[in-house]
């Protein structure tokens, strides 16, 4: 039987401060994507390969900012400045994995802003559906687990799809 830990429901993170999350951190990335930009168009040496080293580089952006920084203790500039926190449902730090798989939901662009508006504030944890495929939770930072209870697969449809995700059980009080 897996086990994951289960939290306070007022340190999930809600909707209103996940969007600011967003923004915060999509404005920063583009920033430097943007300051990267031009430091290379007035830099790189040869005019045929400059797309590519400008892709290249903001590539590697967008990877170093929404999952390698976001997984250290510093983490993202939205998340230290609403006091949040990613984890997985251990309760530790998500995977590389985790993390690669919520940035791939960036090429949902403004859907995901529309669909975070209704789902968010549905779940219990406050999970995206990024959240649901990645496996992890955004709490608040001084956040700490209540307890522990056993990982069930629950089954959501989504857009006539049928998905299975691990979610820590709820406990009940009797």
């Amino acid at each position: 039987m897996a086990v994951g830990v289960f939290y306070r429901p007022d340190d999930y993170v809600g909707v209103g401060k996940r969007l600011l999350i967003d923004f915060i951190d999509t404005v920063s990335a583009i920033a430097g994507c943007a300051l990267l930009t031009l430091l290379l168009i007035y830099t790189w040496p040869h005019a045929r390969s400059l797309g590519i080293a400008i892709m290249s580089g903001w590539t590697a952006i967008w990877i170093g900012y929404f999952v390698f920084l976001k997984r250290s203790r510093f983490r993202t500039l939205g998340y230290a400045l609403t006091g949040a926190r990613i984890v997985n449902l251990q309760g530790q730090r998500p995977s590389v994995f985790s993390l690669v798989i919520r940035l791939l939901w960036v090429a949902g662009g403004p859907a995901n802003f529309i669909i975070d508006l209704f789902w968010i504030p549905s779940d219990p944890s406050r999970q995206a559906i990024r959240d649901k495929f990645a496996h992890t939770y955004v709490i608040k930072k001084a956040a700490v687990p209540l307890g522990e209870s056993e990982i069930v697969y629950r089954t959501y449809n989504i857009f006539g799809t049928t998905f299975f995700f691990p979610e820590v059980r709820e406990l009940t009080s009797s």
